[in-house]
C-alpha cells in the first residue's frame, strides 16, 4: 500500500482551468495542471534536472504569484516543483487562486 505523505492538498485542474506559468528572469512558459500550497506540476516540453531551483511566476487572473521552486519530479510531459520560498503576499495570492479554482 502506497502512503501519501504530502503536507498540502492539491487541485488537479481540467484543461480549461490550466494556469499559465512563466520564468522570472529567464525565458520559460508552461501550463499548470496540478497546483497546491506545496508546489505545482507543469506541462511543458522544457526540462530541468531534479534539484534545479527556478524563479517562477503564476498568472491567475488578477492574482500573480512569484516564488522560487525546486524541481522534484521530471516526466515526459513536464515536471513538478516544490515551493522553497512562498511567503507573505505570494502565499495569500496563491490561496485566493486556489479558492477561485475550488469554487469553479
Amino acid at each position: 500500500m502506497k502512503t501519501d505523505n504530502r503536507l498540502y492538498d492539491r487541485l488537479y485542474l481540467t484543461e480549461s482551468q490550466y494556469l499559465k506559468c512563466e520564468g522570472v528572469g529567464f525565458a520559460f512558459e508552461a501550463r499548470i495542471s496540478v497546483v497546491g500550497l506545496g508546489g505545482i506540476y507543469m506541462l511543458t516540453d522544457k526540462s530541468y534536472p531534479m534539484g534545479t531551483v527556478l524563479a517562477l511566476r503564476i498568472l491567475g487572473g488578477a492574482d500573480v504569484v512569484e516564488a522560487d521552486g525546486i524541481v522534484r519530479d521530471v516526466e515526459a510531459d513536464g515536471f513538478g516543483v516544490e515551493w522553497v520560498k512562498l511567503r507573505g503576499n505570494n502565499e495569500d495570492a496563491l490561496k485566493r487562486i486556489l479558492d477561485r479554482l475550488r469554487a469553479a
